[in-house]
């Protein structure tokens, strides 16, 4: 039913308004942006490896530019959740260093650097191979492009739930620069600054930005008073662009971060209630696995008057442990060459990412579940380069087939590598990890693009992809020396493939269909309990399909996108809990065990109705489930084999919404004023695998908002901003560890700030 009142919207949409279609008239500008005093912006995009307009582009991507970004106070990629349908971006409370992140209700839990994202990540056209290290600040942005879907042919790696692409900023051939202080709430205070220096005249440019924020955190210790949480980053780019001729243009840039910051330390919520799993059998164990008044738990914890459970909002009982350390260094090398009926591109990236982090899982102040023992707590180095080259014809080269064929052939290689190491303690004993793995991925690729006439074109891509993965790993027996060493080693190939045809009534005005496949890559479990758990996991895959429109009315004052899609998952990789009887006291390990169906569909829409307002909003509607899930989730062996197929995705709502304004008022001499007010809201969702009820979440709204004064020549700005104006209470994460303990991360409530800046 919803898949034909869909259509038949879609087709509506389609057709008001549209002149017959011998009077289409359609702009083939690639990187073109029409820019009016009256209309709405169009954003270039590189969805598809060139330059070309949001709304020519066949593809269900929203893109954020730096204005937006701006007027939403965003620094870090998890501002993003309400800026785009269909997006989930969180910081994982157990892995400071990482992002969470679902599309279309698909993403990857795990924080196991031996998993592979499911999400891809892609900085300046490079993919950023390991999830952890992956949150990042987003100052001095050019865009940010959220791609839903699998990006299975262009998108860097393999991408079978969608991607994030982040443009840094272009040195300006101009001299100029900016500087600006944030100071807001819970101590929050922001530097941001770039200065742009020209070289050689309109031939060779550099700039230089500096990112720094610090705060106390909203978290405050029952224990000691002190506040937790606090933010301590900073990042330094050096960007240099070369254009030695008309034909040749070099990006290069470095980028260095560090994170000092604190770790919140997590709310424990412990109860002698047992933890349920609702689709689980527990007739072979006496009773679900309960987290307290049981070994390691003392059970001073949970008597009557104990500390257990944490029902104080914005607190925690942890331990107070040392900040993390971490940092993050970066070279990105783009090269760009027109050679006559070919173009050709270059892309290389190194990175680099260390781990020190000091963490207490419990939240209690006992050592039950510590990392913040021995030589470094949580240790790990992760190291990355890799190489993409492409060819693609060139408009009007002669192998364009008079401008009616646009092709691109490409080849691409990856190397990642890391190690990490645990040193942990516990009321059940200290014990001691470490993993580490090899990864070699290789891949061809090719895209073309056909205009079967001025307003019927189709497309089709294919992507060859070849893995290999070596492993090894120490678990607390193996450094005990009553277990081995495990070594494993294995590879995976997979060939995707994606075809589109889009239908452009007018100008302004397309609709498109397309089937795409998408492919995340096997691994191993990182640290089995024992080397009899040592096991491997198989890829997993998926099939989509979509359909929808790109609209522009009323003098392009007015824009509707609409998309609807299905998409099948296959061989989903899904843990199980193993108990064990020695720190941290279970393992989880991966199986390809589920099955899955993710349906619904976007609306995002636009209207400037006079030039100083523009309105804005979004909907989306996500129905996912699982078509078949088998499996014991319980960690006892004598439990029967379960259909979990009811349970939830984690963290998906099934509706998300968005409604907003900018309005800006002319005051002459004196400047402008801006009026900025956004409106984000979500459906309840559940933050884990199993579905457990004490990490379920009720729909909420947040609602932010800034008044932003510049003076008339754009050179000074003074602004104030606040979040969640309402002071919503709602979690960001919630989970169980293994049997041990339950916890909950929230969301940071009501919060203000002011800015200062000045442009020269």
């Amino acid at each position: 039913m919803i898949k034909r009142h869909l259509l038949a919207s879609i087709c509506a949409v389609a057709t008001a308004g549209s002149p017959a279609l011998a009077q289409a008239d359609i702009s083939k500008e690639a990187g073109a942006v029409e820019e009016s005093s009256t209309g709405l912006r169009d954003i270039v995009v590189t969805a598809r490896r060139r330059a070309e307009p949001l709304q020519q582009t066949p593809l269900a991507v929203s893109a954020i530019d730096s204005v937006r970004l701006d007027e939403a106070n965003v620094s870090q990629l998890a501002d993003m959740t309400s800026l785009a349908p269909s997006l989930y971006l969180s910081r994982d409370t157990v892995v400071s260093s990482r992002l969470l992140a679902f599309i279309r209700g698909f993403g990857n839990k795990s924080s196991d650097p031996a998993a592979e994202p499911a999400v891809a990540l892609t900085i300046d056209g490079v993919y950023q191979a390991s999830q952890i290290g992956t949150f990042i600040n987003l100052f001095d942005v050019e865009a940010v492009e959220v791609l839903r879907g699998p990006q299975g042919t262009l998108l860097g790696k393999n991408a079978p739930a969608g991607g994030l692409s982040i443009r840094t900023r272009r040195p300006s051939m101009n001299f100029g620069g900016m500087a600006q202080v944030d100071y807001g709430s819970y101590g929050d205070f922001q530097v941001r600054s770039y200065i742009d220096v020209p070289i050689a005249e309109d031939r060779l440019a550099a700039t230089i930005s500096y990112f720094r924020e610090r705060s106390d955190g909203y978290i405050r210790n029952r224990v000691t008073g002190n506040r937790r949480g606090g933010i301590f980053t900073q990042s330094m780019r050096l960007g240099i662009l070369a254009k030695p001729s008309d034909d040749l243009t070099w990006y290069i840039s470095s980028q260095y971060d560090t994170d000092k910051g604190e770790d919140p330390g997590p709310r424990n919520i412990t109860t002698r209630d047992p933890l349920v799993i609702p689709t689980a059998d527990y007739s072979g164990t006496a009773a679900p696995i309960s987290t307290t008044c049981r070994s390691p738990f003392s059970s001073a914890l949970c008597a009557p008057g104990g500390i257990l459970p944490n029902l104080d909002r914005y607190t925690t009982d942890a331990t107070e442990v040392p900040r993390r350390n971490h940092r993050n260094f970066s070279v990105t090398s783009d090269l760009n060459m027109e050679a006559g009926a070919v173009s050709l591109a270059s892309v290389t990236g190194y990175r680099k990412f260390q781990e020190r982090a000091n963490q207490d899982i419990d939240g209690t102040p006992l050592d039950i579940l510590n990392f913040d023992s021995g030589p470094a707590g949580l240790y790990g180095n992760y190291r990355q380069f890799s190489q993409e080259f492409r060819v693609a014809s060139t408009e009007g080269g002669g192998l364009d087939m008079n401008n009616r064929l646009r092709w691109l052939l490409g080849a691409y290689y990856l190397w990642f590598d890391y190690d990490r190491s645990r040193y942990q303690t516990a009321l059940g004993g200290d014990g001691q990890d470490n993993q580490k793995q090899t990864s070699n991925s290789f891949a061809l690729f090719g895209h073309v693009e056909f205009d079967v006439t001025d307003a019927f074109i189709i497309s089709a891509g294919a992507r060859q992809t070849w893995d290999r993965k070596d492993h090894e790993s120490c678990s607390a027996s193996c450094f005990r020396g009553s277990d081995v060493l495990v070594s494993q080693r294995d590879s995976w190939k997979n060939f995707s493939i994606d075809a589109t045809a889009e239908y452009h009534l007018s100008r302004d005005k397309m609709l498109f269909v397309r089937y795409a496949e998408g492919y995340r890559g096997g691994g191993f479990a990182g640290v089995p309990a024992t080397a009899r758990l040592a096991s491997t996991v198989g890829s997993e895959t998926v099939k989509s399909y979509e359909a929808g429109i790109k609209a522009d009315f009323w003098d392009r004052r007015a824009r509707l996108n609409i998309t609807g899609f299905k998409a099948d998952y296959s061989g989903l990789q899904r843990a199980i809990s193993q108990a064990t009887t020695f720190p941290p006291f279970y393992v989880q390990i991966p199986r390809n065990i589920a099955a899955a169906t993710t349906e619904g569909f976007e609306v995002e829409a636009q209207l400037r109705p006079i030039p100083a307002l523009t309105l804005r909003g979004s909907v989306g509607y996500i129905d996912a489930h699982y078509t078949s899930y088998r499996g014991d989730l319980t960690g006892a062996a004598n439990n029967a084999v379960t259909d979990n197929s009811a349970l939830k995705f984690p963290y998906i709502s099934k509706w998300t919404g968005s409604a907003g304004f900018t309005y800006r008022a002319d005051l002459g001499s004196a400047g402008t004023l801006a009026f900025v007010g956004d409106y984000a809201y979500r459906s309840r969702y559940n933050t884990t695998d199993q579905t457990y009820a004490f990490a379920d979440q009720p729909g909420f709204g947040l609602i932010s908002g800034s008044i932003t004064w510049k003076d008339a020549s754009d050179t000074f700005m003074l602004s104030v901003y606040g979040k969640n104006l309402a002071d919503k209470y709602y979690i960001e994460e919630a989970d169980a560890v293994g049997g041990l303990t339950t916890f909950v991360s929230e969301g940071a409530p009501r919060t203000f700030g002011i800015s200062a800046g000045v442009k020269f």
